[in-house]
């Protein structure tokens, strides 16, 4: 991670506790017709029967270079706990929230502001994932020029949280994600071949390997940054299942021909047959194509998955670096 002084993060109610710092840079505040595993927003893949997979082959470990938003902690230390102050009541978490999502929503942001931005909604939206009764409270809180995100990053996430189990396998190897713009235009030039549109791509990529940041197969045995099985991978994809662009046109390929043209929603459940998995999905896409600046902060959200023991950071490299290990995230309600 890049350096960040510990006072920096308590002005966003991020504390560091034990071990090496835990830094950001700049300033500033998650299968095709597979299988039902939970996505990789919140833990390894999918699971479950329903096809979509390919064979990959083994990608040699990639030179890890530290990412704008996080570096590894030098080997031999203990891993830094991140903290975050979270509102203690509806309110306070709907401030915290609206603040939030104003900055991610501005656009321009450097990717540690972004991430950073991302990361205190990540927590927060578990958080209240946690406390079900919360969410409507807090989101009657949120300012109504950010209702609209929030609720979208609120709803999805208690989705995709109820999808994973507590003892699901971490991931095995966190990798630097395509470029945003190499992706973006990836997911266009699928649309025009098939006519799925790009947003349910991005929002697949998203949920299911966090953009390939993610690059590990399911227990079910998908792969690749859109998580296809070997079967379903013979019939739709072409090429190495690990390159994003054949990745995303075989997703897409795979939706025209399950009929997204007709419901999309209806092929989305034949990539993944959840409904919560198919709800999340569509909130992330409607999102989108909502707002252009929702894309950049999808996509520089940090990697946290779900353990028996609570929530860690997998920051790049982790996998892939020996020196580069999880950090734990702990919710800390403030009053």
């Amino acid at each position: 991670m890049c350096a960040l002084l510990v006072s920096r993060l308590g002005r966003l109610g991020l504390l560091v506790a034990g071990g090496s710092v835990v830094a950001f840079s700049a300033t500033g505040c998650t299968a095709a017709g597979q299988h039902v595993q939970p996505p990789a927003r919140v833990s390894a893949g999918h699971s479950s029967p329903a096809p979509v997979g390919a064979t990959q082959s083994i990608m040699a470990a990639p030179r890890f270079r530290p990412s704008p938003e996080f570096r590894p902690s030098r080997q031999g230390t203990a891993p830094a706990t991140i903290v975050l102050a979270v509102g203690g009541d509806p309110a306070r978490l709907a401030g915290q929230l609206t603040t939030a999502e104003a900055l991610l929503g501005q656009g321009g942001a450097t990717p540690g502001t972004m991430a950073r931005q991302a990361l205190i909604v990540q927590l927060a939206c578990r958080l209240i994932a946690a406390h079900p009764g919360w969410a409507r409270a807090v989101i009657d809180h949120i300012a109504p020029a950010h209702r609209a995100a929030a609720a979208a990053h609120i709803a999805a996430t208690a989705d995709l949280v109820a999808l994973t189990p507590p003892n699901s396998r971490p991931p095995r190897r966190i990798i630097p994600a395509e470029s945003l713009a190499a992706l973006l235009a990836d997911y266009r030039a699928a649309q025009a071949a098939t006519g799925v549109g790009w947003s349910y791509l991005a929002a697949i990529n998203f949920v299911e390997s966090d953009f390939g940041r993610i690059s590990s197969p399911s227990s079910a045995g998908a792969r690749g940054p859109m998580q296809f099985i070997p079967s379903t991978w013979a019939s739709y994809g072409h090429g190495d299942i690990n390159r994003p662009r054949n990745a995303i046109f075989a997703a897409a390929r795979f939706l025209a021909a399950q009929g997204a043209s007709a419901s999309i929603g209806s092929a989305l459940h034949a990539y993944n047959p959840s409904w919560r998995y198919v709800d999340a999905v569509q909130r992330y896409a409607r999102q989108l194509r909502a707002d252009p600046d929702a894309l950049p902060g999808y996509y520089y959200s940090p990697v946290i998955y779900h353990r028996h023991r609570g929530w860690v950071l997998l920051p790049p490299g982790y996998g892939v670096n020996p020196a580069t290990r999880a950090i734990p995230l702990e919710l800390r309600p403030t009053h």
